[in-house]
């Protein structure tokens, strides 16, 4: 019996399965970009941006003079009162020399009389102006020991600003408002002088790695980011988190935009979104939370400082 020929092989395409794992490849690939998965992208541009806005800043404190107020030419009051108080002299030699002449009867006692008066009324009009000339001196004295202190002020806190600007110690500069007048320095400049504070630049470098944590720890605890859909899908099982700020309550979005706040150097902000994340959340980035407190705290005693001066 001949053998049996077995039917050819049927050969098949690899090209369609080669597209399409390039295409769910391509799409992974597409997707860990956009999320961040990794926490890999750095937004050069913006951190750039806020270099540039430091070293500014940072500039222009430093070349901040503060100016002494100019002493008051009191030479003219003094020589006016010099003058004034010659003339009371002369005035008084005169009133006693008249009170001691005796009294003659007749038309000249009269005379006598009214010219004693007129004198007497001389001399304590010229002692009033004495007087009112003293008190406008010492008034000029005191706005202008007044003005040294604010100056004074004014220059410490400057100071303040440009060490917390470079994460360095302003423990002299808190002497130097003590010794302007400023009895209640605040403890939230007391407090971290000697160290200073943590730099905008150190806490926004810092602050990805620590959400990534309190996102990590929230997600372990059952927290859900509320997301639906390939995204939140994709967020949940690589660990991966939003870098742009978006609206919901959950801890990745939370986290989102305080990070959009860290960025734009405003650490109250982002304090107080970091407030609404669960405690264990805020537990696994308690360090960071403490260094962005400490720093917003002096700012804000900072800037009440300079706003009492001026109201002042």
């Amino acid at each position: 019996m001949p053998a049996t020929t077995p039917p050819p092989e049927e050969k098949r395409s690899i090209f369609w399965p080669l597209v399409l794992g390039g295409m769910i490849a391509g799409g992974i690939g597409f997707a860990a970009s956009e999320l961040n998965v990794f926490n890999t992208r750095v937004d050069t541009d913006r951190i750039s941006q806020s270099l540039d806005a430091q070293g500014e800043r940072l500039a222009a404190l430093e070349a901040v003079e503060p100016t002494a107020p100019e002493t008051p030419d009191l030479s003219g009051i003094e020589a006016g009162i010099a003058s004034i108080e010659t003339m009371v002299g002369e005035f008084e030699e005169r009133l006693k020399e008249l009170e001691g002449r005796p009294v003659v009867a007749g038309d000249g006692s009269a005379q006598y009389a009214q010219d004693l008066a007129a004198l007497q009324t001389s001399v304590e009009e010229q002692k009033a102006e004495i007087d009112r000339l003293l008190e406008n001196a010492q008034s000029i004295e005191e706005a202008t020991s007044e003005a040294a202190q604010r100056a004074d002020v004014q220059a410490a806190l400057a100071k303040i600003m440009s060490a917390m600007t470079t994460g360095s110690s302003f423990e002299s500069e808190v002497g130097d408002l003590q010794n302007s007048g400023i009895s209640d320095v605040p403890e939230a400049l007391a407090g971290p002088a000697a160290d200073g504070v943590a730099t905008l630049l150190k806490l926004q470098t810092d602050y990805p790695d620590q959400a990534r944590a309190a996102l990590s720890t929230a997600r372990a605890s059952g927290a859900d980011d509320g997301e639906a859909g390939l995204g939140g899908f994709l967020k949940r099982q690589l660990g991966a988190r939003s870098v742009a700020p978006r609206d919901g309550a959950g801890p990745d979005a939370v986290l989102s935009r305080a990070e959009a706040a860290v960025r734009d150097g405003q650490i109250s902000q982002a304090l107080t979104e970091i407030e609404t994340l669960p405690p264990e959340a805020q537990d696994a980035m308690a360090d960071w939370i403490a260094a962005a407190r400490a720093r917003a705290d002096a700012e804000a005693a900072v800037q009440d400082l300079s706003q009492r001066l001026t109201a002042n």
